[in-house]
C-alpha cells in the first residue's frame, strides 16, 4: 500500500504517526471488499454469492461497502507505518480519522504505546541485604523485651515476609515510564468494574464516594497507582531477569508438562508453552530475590 506518513514521538513510550491514504488505494480496498462481500450477498434472482458485482455494488450501496473496505485499509496503513519505524506497539492504537472526503485522499493519526519501562531500578541486592540484616536484629532476644508467646514462624513463612519487604521498597523506590495511553486504558476497565460492583450493591456512585470519604479524582489517583504498581512488578521481575540471566531451559518446561494429569492437559500446557516460560521465569527470579 503506497500510503505517506508523519511520526512524532512524544513523552512516555508514545507516538504519534499521522497517515494519507491515497484516494486510488481506498478505490482498490473498495473494489476488493466489493469482492469479498459478494460472496455473503444475496441479490434477487440469483442465488446467494453469484450475482454480478454491480449488482451486488447497488444492492449495498457505496457507504456499506466503504465502511467494509476501511477496516482492511486503515489496519493495513498501521501495519505497515510500524513496521517502518520499527515500533513495538503494547496495545491496540488510539486511532482518530482526521479529514475523510468522498473520493480524497483520507487523513489518518494513529497513537501508539509501547511498552512501560523501568526508568530506575534500585540496588535490590543492597535492599535485601539491609532487610534481612534487619529482620536477624529483629529475631534477636534482648533483656526487657517480651517473649514472644506465638508459635515461631516457620522458615517459608519467614522467607514469604522478607520477600515482600523487599518487593514494596523496590516497587517504592523503583520509576516507571508509561504511556496516558495504557494508563487510561487501565483505569477505565478498572473504574467501569468498579461502577459496575456500585450498582449491584444498588447504591449511586456519588453515595458509594461519600461512604468512602473519596471524589472522583482522588480514586482515581488511587486506582493510577494500584495500576502504576502492578505495571512495576511485572517490569522489575523483567529487569532483574533481565541483568542476572535467569532464563527458563526444556528441563523446566518439562516439569510443567509432566504435572498434567492426561494427554488432553499436557496438549493445553504445550500450546501455551511461552505462557508458562513467562511464569516460570517470575518465579525463578522471585526465589532468586528471596535467597539474597
Amino acid at each position: 500500500m503506497k500510503i505517506q506518513e508523519k511520526l512524532e514521538k512524544l513523552p512516555s513510550k508514545t507516538y504519534r504517526i499521522t497517515v494519507t491514504v491515497p484516494s486510488a488505494e481506498i478505490e482498490k480496498a473498495k473494489e476488493s471488499a466489493l469482492k469479498e462481500m459478494q460472496k455473503e450477498t444475496e441479490v434477487k434472482g440469483f442465488r446467494k454469492g453469484k450475482a454480478p458485482l454491480e449488482m451486488v455494488r447497488k444492492e449495498l450501496g457505496e457507504d456499506r461497502i466503504l465502511e467494509h473496505a476501511s477496516r482492511h485499509f486503515l489496519t493495513d496503513a498501521y501495519v505497515e507505518a510500524v513496521k517502518k519505524h520499527a515500533l513495538k506497539p503494547f496495545i491496540d492504537p488510539k486511532v482518530t480519522i482526521l479529514k475523510a472526503p468522498a473520493g480524497g485522499d483520507w487523513e489518518v493519526r494513529y497513537e501508539v504505546a509501547e511498552a512501560p519501562e523501568i526508568t530506575k531500578l534500585p540496588d535490590y541486592r543492597q535492599i535485601a541485604k539491609e532487610i534481612r540484616a534487619n529482620d536477624k536484629k529483629e529475631d534477636i532476644w534482648v533483656p526487657g523485651k517480651e517473649a514472644d508467646k506465638k508459635e515461631e514462624k516457620s522458615a517459608d513463612k519467614k522467607r514469604s515476609e522478607r520477600l515482600q519487604k523487599i518487593f514494596d521498597r523496590l516497587i517504592r523506590e523503583s520509576e516507571l515510564e508509561i504511556s496516558p495511553l495504557i494508563m487510561d486504558l487501565e483505569v477505565g476497565r478498572r473504574l467501569a468494574n468498579v461502577y459496575d460492583e456500585i450498582k449491584q450493591l444498588g447504591l449511586s456512585v456519588q453515595e458509594y464516594l461519600q461512604a468512602k470519604k473519596e471524589t472522583q479524582e482522588s480514586l482515581r489517583k488511587k486506582t493510577e497507582q494500584e495500576i502504576a504498581d502492578i505495571y512495576k512488578s511485572e517490569f522489575i521481575l523483567d529487569r532483574i531477569s533481565e541483568l542476572e540471566k535467569i532464563t527458563v531451559d526444556e528441563k523446566d518446561l518439562a516439569k510443567v508438562l509432566e504435572s498434567a494429569k492426561n494427554e488432553q492437559e499436557k496438549a493445553r500446557l504445550q500450546e501455551n508453552s511461552y505462557f508458562y516460560s513467562r511464569l516460570l521465569r517470575k518465579q525463578k527470579t522471585l526465589d532468586f530475590l528471596g535467597d539474597l
